[in-house]
């Protein structure tokens, strides 16, 4: 790990760079059981003794009602626990040098808001679900801890993930008119049960406010990626995506159900790299099952081959809570609000205001100062 910033100052004793000692299984590992944790304290979670069965973070996304409120202080509980063991598997296992720079990186994100970047092609994490404690002496494990919002580097912190340097890369979306937006979608998902109107709702916000044009099959996805006419300035993904199990590949499906690998995409951008350097949010449903190869597949190859920003969900996506975070980030990035801000803004509002921690779920991959903005 290297680590620069201002929270690193120079003090010529050169810079400051250690050695991570956990092996990569057991890394890979820590990153599932996160994971997992958010699978099991939010996704399943169940109302003790209601039927028909009710799971009140996936059923509705509005949990500040007074019979809901003690959902999100037992689920913070675990998820604080969960989101500190992986820091810990990260950080706090090294040598000399890595155990400075984890001193200074805890002195920082204790002190106050930060903007950080985790840059890596090879570690993929959910750094936003990531928790530090408030302070060196508070014990996360005892049954009185009280966990803090502002222990999640999500909430806290500006935060993404980069790679390697993109050349000539622009933090502004340039547009003289209306945004184009592509939707990619698969509108049977809103009546798998139980129906919810998930795509819907997509379609009609975004036809309401861009110039949009819906895609609803592989071959009309492949046609618009292969054309010099690509016009996009937004790619939205709302569909189903999971992992085949044979070799255990990450695809997507859209309504005609034909599995859309990250290979093809590659084939598709082949000779006709993303020119509008569009920004992709992904809002599949089951994205959780394929978060850990997601990224390092789908993701990369998009952001190697001209998008200039991802968004996307670290855990399984609830068709009640996709659509409602997705109006809400895309009416503020029409209003040219950076997208940094934004996923931020909305991780406090979902948590404070309607008691629910699924804004946190959403990592930005590169583009925390993306926005907008006018050809001149």
């Amino acid at each position: 790990m290297q680590a620069w910033g201002s929270a690193f100052p120079q003090d010529g004793g050169g810079s400051y760079a250690g050695w991570i000692t956990t092996d990569v299984a057991t890394i890979q590992g820590g990153i599932a059981d996160l994971r997992q944790a958010w699978q099991q304290a939010v996704i399943d979670r169940t109302e003790p003794g209601r039927r028909p069965v009710r799971r009140p973070f996936v059923d509705d996304w509005d949990l500040a009602g007074p019979d809901d409120r003690t959902y999100l202080e037992h689920a913070g509980l675990a998820l604080a626990r969960a989101g500190y063991a992986l820091f810990s598997l990260l950080f706090l296992n090294g040598d000399d040098a890595m155990r400075e720079i984890t001193a200074r990186i805890v002195a920082a994100v204790r002190s106050g808001e930060q903007v950080i970047t985790v840059e890596s092609d090879d570690l993929f994490a959910p750094w936003g679900m990531l928790y530090v404690p408030a302070a060196e002496d508070d014990d996360i494990w005892a049954a009185d801890y009280r966990w803090v919002p502002e222990g999640f580097w999500g909430y806290q912190h500006l935060l993404e993930h980069n790679f390697s340097r993109a050349l000539a890369f622009d933090s502004r979306v340039t547009i003289a008119g209306t945004p184009h937006v592509g939707l990619n979608v698969d509108e049977r998902v809103d009546s798998d049960h139980p129906p919810t109107p998930c795509v819907r709702p997509i379609i009609d916000f975004f036809s309401a406010h861009t110039d949009t044009t819906v895609r609803r099959t592989k071959s009309a996805l492949a046609q618009a990626l292969n054309s010099k006419e690509f016009a996009d300035d937004i790619i939205y993904f709302g569909c189903h995506g999971t992992v085949d199990g044979i070799g255990e590949r990450p695809y997507l499906a859209l309504g005609d159900g034909e599995k859309i690998y990250s290979s093809e995409v590659v084939a598709w951008l082949t000779n006709n790299p993303l020119a509008t350097r569009p920004v992709v949010f992904i809002g599949a449903c089951q994205g959780g099952q394929l978060a850990s190869m997601f990224y390092p597949s789908f993701g990369h190859h998009l952001l190697q081959r001209g998008a200039r920003c991802l968004i996307g969900p670290q855990i399984d996506l609830p068709r009640a809570f996709a659509p409602e975070y997705a109006t809400q980030l895309f009416t503020e990035f029409l209003r040219h609000q950076r997208l940094g801000d934004t996923v931020r803004y909305l991780a406090r509002m979902f948590l404070d205001r309607y008691h629910n921690p699924l804004g946190l779920i959403f990592s930005l991959y590169r583009g925390i100062d993306v926005h907008l903005g006018p050809p001149e």
